[in-house]
């Protein structure tokens, strides 16, 4: 199974994945975690220990929420890019539902492009903006 860890400033990634369980019900391997009240080598350290149970690498994604970030540059020092792990910023909800839907349907690869592809198009004018 592929799992994930939703790591954000705040508590969106916390909040993003209870709504994902409304919907879906409780979805195993979906884990969130948040930078607030944390210095950059504890939020480093929460990556760490999120890698280092996952067993697999080839079996974890990580979503962040802004590419260049504090929780991106934790990703990345907490050895996520280093095990080959993908690390997707923007996460959105639409991103985590395609992510629980497809996780044991497809291989990462495309579980990957599909949550991407997903979220790109979940960003939208709806209605009257111009």
């Amino acid at each position: 199974m592929i799992q994930a860890l939703v790591l954000t400033h705040g508590a969106i990634g916390v909040e993003l994945v209870k709504v994902v369980e409304l919907i879906l019900g409780p979805t195993e391997g979906l884990h969130a975690d948040t930078n607030h009240g944390r210095s950059a080598r504890e939020v480093a350290a929460v990556v760490g220990a999120w890698v280092a149970e996952l067993g697999d690498p080839a079996q974890g994604i990580v979503f962040i929420d802004d590419y260049g970030g504090s929780c991106a540059s934790a990703a990345r020092l907490g050895g996520a890019e280093a095990a080959g792990i993908p690390v997707i910023s923007g996460v959105n909800l639409t991103m985590l539902l395609t992510f629980a839907t497809w996780r044991d349907e497809l291989p990462i690869s495309e579980v990957v492009q599909r949550v991407v592809d997903q979220g790109r198009q979940a960003v939208t004018v709806v209605g009257g903006g111009r």
